[in-house]
């Protein structure tokens, strides 16, 4: 890492002059929605006030180790007294942090009051604090320190490209699969927290712009380029990948119950609620792609073939169930829809199991992230800021900076 720091530090002196260097970056990460009740506590007393600087506390006495929020018509009814307000920050007087109906989070909560009437509930916590978490609840603690490390470069990456992309939500990420998994406290451990802080602050970038680093459980085999994910882009390249051939989802299959298929189909609009599902009559691969996954399946259903995209019908089957729309076969038979396939999830970018089977041949994190996202660099950022704040920087950097920085960058090994 020293040796990438040193060679990339021009570009952290640049930034530096622009952005404050004592600056943290918070993560606001959406853990759960929908309540009709949210209990934190802290042996350590807690504080809980409006979702503004410098607000006064709302409760007396000022300090309580724990607090019961639940929703009302006009604002928050907390510990059984009422507060006209939709939003409140509970934050921990000590390190000793806090807990959300008795599971241990870093940070400070966030509670939003929904326009439904329920709860919203986000951490609001330090980006390499976060980062502790998400690392260990991807790929545990079991895996070779370069494995881990090139996790926690890639979450970072993925995490700072998100800052504000729901402002509009009050927050930022989400805790599991539609962002990074995330379950506090009970996923940290010394050689994830080791991991975090050996890369800390850097990510990947190409171009002066963050790198989009998507990365998936398994790619059986062979990784998949950006188009997967409508996302082209010249770093995330269709690979071969010799280094996951022992993971345990190399080889899966599945039977899917057809009437939910073709139900959930109807309920996400990509079958016509007026077709006749009994009316069914074959399930059919369609044509793949370079990697080896599926683009299309053909249902016949009275005579007639709909083709519907390989990633809608594996949403509509079930991600768990079939694993990826890497399929090698596919059938129809007495209502049951016969899977089987290699891989697990989306393929794009970097492969969690390839990297550890990288890390335990002896290879390296850079070895790891230039094999993953060829082209990409890594960078050590001075300081964070928003999404926005970021790019603004990168546009304000002279010619003459790009011509010394593109001088100095060079590709991993």
């Amino acid at each position: 890492m020293r040796l990438v720091v040193g060679c990339l530090a021009a570009l952290g002196w640049v930034l530096s002059c622009v952005l404050p260097s004592d600056a943290q970056t918070q993560m606001r990460v959406l853990l759960l929605k929908h309540q009709l009740q949210a209990i934190v506590a802290s042996a350590g007393g807690l504080i809980i006030r409006p979702y503004l600087a410098g607000s006064a506390p709302l409760l007396t006495p000022d300090v309580t180790t724990v607090i019961d929020v639940r929703p009302q018509a006009d604002g928050l009814v907390l510990a059984g007294s009422i507060a006209a307000q939709s939003q409140i920050l509970i934050t921990p007087l000590t390190d000793i942090g806090l807990t959300l109906d008795g599971q241990e989070y870093r940070g400070s909560m966030l509670i939003i009051r929904d326009t439904d009437n329920s709860l919203r509930v986000v951490d609001v916590v330090e980006l390499e604090q976060y980062l502790y978490s998400v690392v260990g609840s991807e790929v545990g603690a079991s895996n070779p320190s370069s494995a881990l490390q090139a996790q926690a470069i890639v979450a970072r990456t993925y995490a700072v490209a998100h800052l504000g992309a729901h402002e509009d939500l009050g927050f930022d990420l989400r805790a599991g699969d539609a962002d990074q998994a995330y379950n506090g406290v009970d996923a940290e451990s010394e050689s994830v927290v080791n991991a975090v802080d050996a890369t800390r602050g850097v990510v990947m970038v190409y171009g002066n712009h963050l790198a989009n680093a998507y990365y998936s459980s398994c790619d059986g085999g062979f990784t998949s380029d950006g188009h997967a994910l409508n996302d082209p882009q010249p770093y995330l390249q269709a690979v071969r990948d010799p280094y996951c051939p022992f993971s345990p989802y190399m080889d899966w299959s599945a039977d899917v119950q057809a009437p939910a298929l073709l139900s959930s189909l109807a309920d996400t609009g990509a079958l016509a609620g007026s077709v006749d599902f009994d009316s069914l009559q074959d399930i059919r691969p369609g044509p793949y792609d370079e990697s080896g996954r599926l683009l299309s399946v053909d249902l016949i259903i009275g005579g007639h073939t709909f083709s519907i995209p390989a990633t809608v019908f594996r949403s509509a089957a079930g991600t768990r169930l079939v694993k990826s729309t890497r399929i090698r076969s596919l059938s129809y038979a007495s209502g049951i829809v016969r899977v089987s396939g290699s891989g697990y999830g989306h393929g794009v970018g970097m492969c969690q199991l390839g990297a550890r089977g990288m890390a335990q041949a002896g290879l390296g994190v850079y070895s790891i992230i230039n094999f993953y996202y060829p082209g990409a660099l890594l960078t050590q950022l001075a300081s964070y800021q928003r999404l926005q704040v970021a790019r603004a920087t990168t546009r304000r950097v002279s010619n003459r900076s790009r011509r010394m920085l593109a001088n100095k960058f060079a590709r991993l090994p």
